[in-house]
């Protein structure tokens, strides 16, 4: 509306994007730049990356995985994990210990701190979804939920 209370038409775009706002991988590319931007937003100062934050609840979700399980969960390579866990590790977020049945492998658990510091975080992660997601309704959200989910379960590449 403009001053005088009347409507303004809506501002053309500068530029025409053409196709690219039609192809999915420039869609999923978008998607995921705003979804690290909400992340950032979100979780500013907490000195957290959305990698540790899944580590953080997987390990929560799954006391004594092994790192090689952890990377296979976060579809991403076992030097990533690594790198993502030393801070954590440093902190006293995450635990490492002998796994019970075998001495030759270890596991990971959140320390009362980390389950703590998950708790806070978790708020957190509530606010960066209603910032993707809130032009959605509740039944739009699950919908594409389920279609996110058939397709990173697919395997398929």
């Amino acid at each position: 509306m403009s001053k005088s209370g009347q409507s303004q038409p809506p501002t053309p775009p500068r530029f025409t994007t053409g196709p690219l706002l039609d192809d999915f991988g420039q869609l999923f590319r978008r998607c995921h730049l705003r979804s690290q931007q909400a992340f950032a937003r979100a979780f500013e100062g907490t000195g957290l990356s959305p990698l540790q934050v899944a580590i953080l609840e997987l390990v929560r979700l799954n006391a004594g995985i092994s790192h090689g399980a952890i990377a296979e969960a976060m579809a991403t390579a076992p030097s990533v994990v690594t790198t993502a866990m030393k801070p954590l590790r440093r902190d006293g977020l995450l635990l490492e210990e002998t796994a019970k049945d075998d001495g030759r492998r270890s596991g990971y658990r959140l320390s009362a701190e980390g389950n703590a510091r998950f708790d806070q975080v978790r708020l957190f992660q509530i606010y960066v979804e209603e910032l993707m997601l809130g032009p959605l309704s509740a039944d739009e959200r699950r919908s594409l939920k389920g279609l996110l989910q058939r397709l990173v379960e697919s395997g398929r590449l």
